[in-house]
């Protein structure tokens, strides 16, 4: 989806998903995190918010930098979290790919998870400094495990970046793509999809989960305004993944590294779709389909090393 300058227009704050205020947002698990693990007083909570959020906004103009997601746990929503908590507390490493804010991270370590071993990586630098600042963790979480990287940078400039280097090929345990993949049209998911594989450990039940935007039917959709071109014009697509083409995917990537893989992918029961299941994608709440479609589920993913 990034593959050029920050769109004419797309920092505006008109764009429908720049939410004005606070609504549902500021959940009771954000409110908890923010206070209990960050120590913001209650009083100062919103305001540290829109603070972050405008800073975050000036960096790349995300919609879900403008929808606040980077106060929702995606990571923790995950069927497999469960399983996922005690191997990191018994020293396994995870690898948090697109970042953002670290949210997911923070939640990690609130839930006992040591932070040590935890590492995060996105394409911007500046999201390190912004990440301590909205956490306020500088204490308890160590410097030196944030790599900006470009996931889809040709294969030298990847190989000597600093996810190769720093941490390296077959390094780490766990690898979460919350939010990440769908950014991409399917060959730019392939590549990002073998480079993970790369990064992820030769032991049998290493694993990438994650969720993101799904959809009934699979295919590429063309992005709407001010996302919809690219810096040579052409026309910009993401990719929509069902249970069926994201485990082609996978098999096909496993194929072109040779890892052997286990795969499990589900979409979100439509009835808890529409019922407010996950608020990030709940029709009850946002009513406006500017970027949502019908047919729109949430995705949910493991990708297991056999």
């Amino acid at each position: 989806m990034l593959d050029g300058p920050v769109p004419d227009g797309a920092r505006s704050v008109s764009w429908p998903w720049y939410h004005q205020l606070l609504t549902h947002e500021l959940t009771p698990e954000a409110k908890e995190l923010l206070s209990a693990y960050s120590g913001v007083p209650a009083a100062e909570m919103e305001a540290h918010v829109y603070s972050i959020r405008d800073k975050a906004w000036g960096i790349f103009p995300w919609p879900c930098v403008g929808e606040f997601w980077f106060l929702s746990f995606g990571l923790a929503k995950h069927p497999v979290y469960p399983m996922v908590l005690p191997r990191l507390k018994a020293g396994q490493t995870l690898l948090d790919v697109g970042t953002c804010l670290g949210q997911d991270l923070r939640k990690c370590v609130f839930d006992g998870a040591p932070a040590a071993n935890l590492y995060a990586s996105d394409l911007f630098p500046e999201y390190e400094e912004l990440a301590y600042d909205l956490w306020r963790d500088r204490d308890k979480l160590p410097p030196g495990h944030f790599f900006a990287d470009n996931i889809l940078a040709d294969n030298a400039t990847f190989t000597s970046g600093l996810l190769m280097t720093r941490l390296g090929p077959g390094s780490v345990d766990i690898i979460a793509i919350t939010m990440f993949l769908h950014l991409f049209n399917y060959e730019n998911q392939l590549r990002t999809a073998t480079r993970l594989l790369r990064l992820l450990s030769h032991k049998p039940g290493s694993m990438i989960l994650g969720s993101q935007a799904g959809s009934i039917d699979s295919g590429e959709q063309t992005l709407k305004p001010p996302f919809h071109r690219s810096e040579s014009g052409t026309t910009r697509t993401v990719f929509r993944h069902n249970p069926e083409s994201f485990e082609r995917l996978w098999k096909e990537a496993g194929q072109v590294t040779g890892v052997p893989l286990k795969i499990s992918a589900v979409l979100q029961a439509p009835t808890d779709f529409l019922a407010g299941a996950d608020s990030s994608f709940d029709f009850a709440v946002k009513k406006r389909r500017y970027r949502t479609r019908s047919e729109t589920r949430r995705l949910y993913f493991s990708v297991m090393r056999a």
